[in-house]
């Protein structure tokens, strides 16, 4: 499950006073330490990225890549790749720097790979309209081939998407899906944003279809943050963090119907808030057993946001469940999770809060596992104290034993590549 949090870009800056040291590699002095900072982007003089929004990606060596909302050359972001040197450091390419014009800029999502090791990614804006693309970077004999595969409509009243925000799916047969976070002409001044699918065409090109724009009418959902999931069908799966009956976003599901040709949209669920359920979902969902798992913002027995599980019966229908609530009366829980969930093979949930902590404000990385009896529990596996990072929004991933994961800011007061080891 690969996704980021919400598309609001909030850079926040730490004060030179903080006494964050600049250096380009900050490791632990101890191996035995449950968090290590693997990278701080921003070191002064070298173009480096800035404000690592999403998710990170492995390849089959042990290499990770990642993408920068600003920094490079030109300020419009980098596409990187981070290989471990085998003494604990590790060291960084940048794989392309954005202009911010007709290759697109600012990504605010992370990247997939597909079966022969090419990548892909959006730039939330630029291209040959201004308002995002979708590339592909293939591995050359030395460096990287940079290709825009799609320019979206114009702005502001095109009927297709623009301001593409999330790390894209790829399907088996190599068809992309992804969300923006506007466009469609459909209400919401600018759109209230789409679901799109690019497939590549016998001529090697690609083609772009419109799967779903969402409606401002009171139902439906708007602005979708999270991206969306593939399912064991070929269904997807989404969040949107408007709209419904409440106006607490909704996670929907998109079937295809070969007698409409056509996507046909179901509400799976539309968060109402308050103690009894989350709001403002940011992420996309975790699909595991026929289960969905996610987070909101907001809502839940204290306010400050929930993990939830989403099931279905012949029944009942489909049935959302809080499993845990954040902003805890003790001190060091978190608040505010804006990214989604990544799951162990015992069953075990992570994630992280913007929000939070044992330092209030910088985050946290957390556990929710389930007991014997069937109840859910939280354990904070680490607290974010502004020089480590802060202010994560990605969904962390599971590699080797260790949880990989980006921080926005902290480090050089441009953020971090982060690990903590797994409990």
């Amino acid at each position: 499950m690969l996704n980021c949090g919400g598309f609001k870009m909030k850079i926040i800056k730490l004060p030179n006073s903080f006494g964050v040291v600049l250096v380009l590699f900050l490791v632990s002095l101890a191996h035995g330490l449950p968090e290590k900072t693997v990278y701080a982007f921003g070191a002064p003089g070298i173009g480096d990225g800035m404000y690592p929004y999403c998710n990170l990606v492995f390849d089959a060596k042990g290499n990770v890549y990642g993408t920068t909302l600003d920094g490079g050359t030109y300020n419009a972001g980098i596409v990187y790749k981070l290989s471990p040197l085998g003494n604990g450091q590790w060291a960084e390419t940048v794989l392309h720097e954005f202009t911010g014009q007709s290759d697109g800029g600012y990504p605010f999502a992370g990247l997939v790979f597909d079966s022969v090791g090419n990548l892909y990614g959006t730039g939330g804006y630029g291209g040959a309209n201004g308002t995002g693309v979708v590339f592909e970077l293939s591995p050359q004999v030395s460096g990287w081939a940079y290709n825009v595969l799609y320019n979206f409509g114009a702005y502001p009243q095109s009927s297709d998407g623009f301001g593409p925000n999330s790390t894209l799916v790829l399907d088996k047969l190599g068809n992309l899906f992804g969300t923006t976070y506007e466009g469609g002409i459909s209400g919401c001044f600018q759109g209230c944003g789409t679901v799109f699918e690019l497939s590549p065409t016998d001529s090697g090109g690609w083609k772009e279809q419109l799967i779903h724009a969402f409606q401002a009418n009171g139902t439906d959902g708007e602005l979708p943050t999270g991206g969306v999931t593939l399912g064991s069908n070929g269904e997807l799966y989404g969040t949107t963090q408007n709209g419904g009956t409440s106006g607490s976003g909704i996670l929907y599901q998109l079937t295809y119907s070969s007698s409409t040709n056509g996507w046909i949209e179901t509400l799976v669920h539309q968060f109402v808030g308050g103690t009894t359920d989350g709001s403002f979902p940011e992420a996309g969902v975790l699909i595991h057993a026929g289960h969905l798992y996610g987070t909101t913002d907001g809502g839940g027995t204290n306010g400050h946001g929930t993990v939830f599980e989403t099931t279905f019966s012949k029944t009942t229908g489909w049935i959302t469940t809080i499993l845990y609530s954040f902003g805890q009366s003790y001190s060091g829980d978190g608040i505010s999770p804006q990214a989604g969930l990544t799951m162990d093979n015992k069953g075990n949930l992570y994630g992280t809060t913007s929000y939070g902590g044992a330092y209030n404000y910088y985050g946290t990385v957390f556990k929710v596992s389930k007991s014997t009896n069937g109840t859910w529990s939280e354990t904070v596996l680490h607290s974010f104290s502004g020089p480590d990072g802060f202010y994560p929004l990605a969904v962390v991933t599971i590699h080797n034993g260790w949880l990989y994961g980006t921080a926005s800011n902290g480090g050089n007061n441009t953020g971090v590549v982060y690990q903590v080891h797994l409990i």
